[in-house]
């Protein structure tokens, strides 16, 4: 397989050549989503620096693809965005995506330093921000069961901690909340149920 550095804007999106607007439109998304920096698919395979230019390159290739311009400079910050005059296409996906119908982080109660953070908490910030099992396990790609399991915090079942940080750390991000935050609480539950044996 080529590296995305050498693959063209339809290789690049995973669309055919003979794509229409809406198709490049939902392929440039989901991998913007899938592929943003720090995500679990990136974690271990890329830099930092590879992860923004992998971005920056997905947003090339779909502005190649559907004829548009460079973007215009963003008007004034208003919280929603805006398309462009003219066109009925829905506007073009900022350049590093959050997760699509993620509320914003001051919606969501922070993890602060002093409290716990654990599986009750996580479920409860996930509820209240109106996301199902269903769509957090769409959106960061881990099963339903798996998410349910780390919520109950049935240690007997999670995977080793390697998966489970992954996972911890991805419900986070989509959450809106600082990821190493949300594992160091966690991860302090995880510690007291797994001693270590003498």
């Amino acid at each position: 397989m080529k590296r995305f550095d050498e693959q063209d804007p339809y290789e690049l999106l995973g669309v055919p050549r003979d794509a229409g607007a809406e198709e490049i439109r939902r392929a440039f998304e989901r991998l913007s989503v899938l592929l943003a920096p720090g995500s679990l698919a990136l974690y271990a395979a890329a830099d930092v620096e590879e992860q923004h230019e992998l971005q920056r390159r997905l947003r090339a290739a779909y502005l190649e693809l559907t004829g548009k311009a460079a973007p215009p400079s963003p008007p004034p910050t208003t919280g929603e965005p805006t398309a462009a005059v003219g066109q009925d296409e829905p506007p073009l996906p900022p350049e590093t995506p959050a997760t699509p119908e993620t509320p914003p982080a001051a919606a969501l109660s922070p993890v602060d330093d002093a409290a716990e953070f654990s599986g009750a908490r996580l479920r409860e910030l996930r509820e209240g921000a109106g996301i199902s099992l269903r769509v957090m396990g769409e959106r960061t790609r881990i099963r339903p069961q798996l998410l349910e399991q780390l919520e109950a915090e049935a240690w007997a079942t999670l995977p080793p901690r390697v998966y489970v940080r992954g996972f911890v750390m991805a419900c986070a991000r989509v959450l809106g909340l600082d990821p190493e935050r949300a594992w160091a609480g966690y991860f302090r539950r995880w510690q007291a149920a797994h001693p270590v044996q003498p």
